[in-house]
This record gives structure tokens, C-alpha cells and sequence, in this order.
């Protein structure tokens, strides 16, 4: 989204999202930040997506307040600005008139909760309805981390079958494949 609008416009908003920095470790302009101020002050709703609360909490806006970003970059924002209650596990967090929201993506799932606050759950059930998006999504930041696998050998079932293929010159029963793969045929019927 471009615009032509400067700080300025954030003088008369009822509401001021932050989109998400270019990086997470990206100097905020003193500008940027007196006008978040301002806008705090001032009674505005101030919301940040993604790596936008980098912003806010250099504004001070976070300080005391729980909030959360990117799960790649909570660790960053807690280092960084240790008076921010920093949630990892949440997709967004609004906390009075201050809102913060995971990745990008959970940027859609905040928005929807400003608009369920601002216009009712029949608007932001149909925003999401054209966005289409669940109206509310369950869970946490933790279902989208990547999670390193186990080392365990290969349980597949893919060379035995790669054996099926190879023998179906004869009929290739249960238990024979059973007896192939070493185990009964309850357990690889389970399987």
C-alpha cells in the first residue's frame, strides 16, 4: 500500500496501525516516534503488525504492557526493550488502547478484533467472509514454529509397498506383506 500522506495524517486518526518494519532491526525515526507518542497521547488507538511493535515500543507505548511480534523476533524485542511483556505464544494482544499482532498474517486476525470491537461480530464476520479468512482463529503462534523432527529411523510404509509393486506377479496378502515387513498383521493393518 503507497500513499502520499505524511506523519501528519496521524494527528486526526481515531486508529494507527504500524505496518511492519523493513527489519526488525531498523532505527525508527525520531519523527515516526513523536508522532506515535502524539497519537497515544491524544486518546488514538495505536496498533502494530508484525515487527511494527519495534515502533511502538520505541514510543514507549509497549513499556509495561504485554505484547507480542513475529516469533522470529520476540527474543529481539524482549532483549531490547525489557520493560515490554513480551508474549511469544499469542497471535495478537490488545490491551487497552494499544494492540500488537504476530506476523503479518495474524495482522489480518488483529484487524478483525479491532473491527469486532469498533462494529460488531456480524461486520468482521463479513470482512473475513471476503478476505476469505476464518473470522477467528484458535491457537497460538506455536502451530506456525518450525519444530525439529526427531532422529528415528525411516517407520514409513514406503518400502514395503516399493516391495508390493515388485511382486505382484502373485497375489500380495496381508500377510505375507506382514511377514515382509517384519511384524504382525494387526500392527501393520494399524499402520
Amino acid at each position: 500500500i503507497g500513499t502520499d500522506a505524511g506523519l501528519d495524517e496521524i494527528r486526526a486518526a481515531d486508529t494507527v496501525l504500524m505496518p511492519a518494519l523493513p527489519s526488525f532491526d531498523t532505527p525508527v525515526p525520531d519523527a515516526l516516534v513523536a508522532a506515535l507518542q502524539a497519537a497515544a497521547d491524544r486518546g488514538a488507538r495505536v496498533a502494530a503488525l508484525c515487527t511494527g511493535a519495534f515502533a511502538l515500543a520505541a514510543a514507549g507505548l509497549l513499556d509495561g504492557r504485554r505484547a507480542t511480534t513475529h516469533w522470529m523476533y520476540c527474543d529481539a524485542l524482549a532483549a531490547r526493550f525489557p520493560a515490554v511483556h513480551v508474549d511469544p505464544r499469542v497471535l495478537y494482544v490488545v490491551e487497552g488502547a494499544v494492540a500488537t499482532s504476530a506476523g503479518t498474517a495474524a495482522g489480518i486476525d488483529l484487524c478483525l478484533e479491532l473491527l469486532r470491537a469498533d462494529h460488531g461480530i456480524a461486520v468482521a464476520a463479513e470482512v473475513a467472509r471476503r478476505l476469505v479468512v476464518p473470522p477467528h482463529r484458535q491457537g497460538g503462534q506455536a502451530q506456525y514454529v518450525s519444530t525439529p523432527m526427531p532422529d528415528v529411523p525411516d517407520s514409513s510404509l514406503a518400502p514395503l509397498l516399493d516391495w508390493a509393486r515388485t511382486h505382484l506377479d502373485r497375489p500380495v496378502t496381508l500377510r505375507l506383506l506382514a511377514r515382509e515387513a517384519g511384524t504382525t498383521t494387526r500392527t501393520l493393518t494399524r499402520r
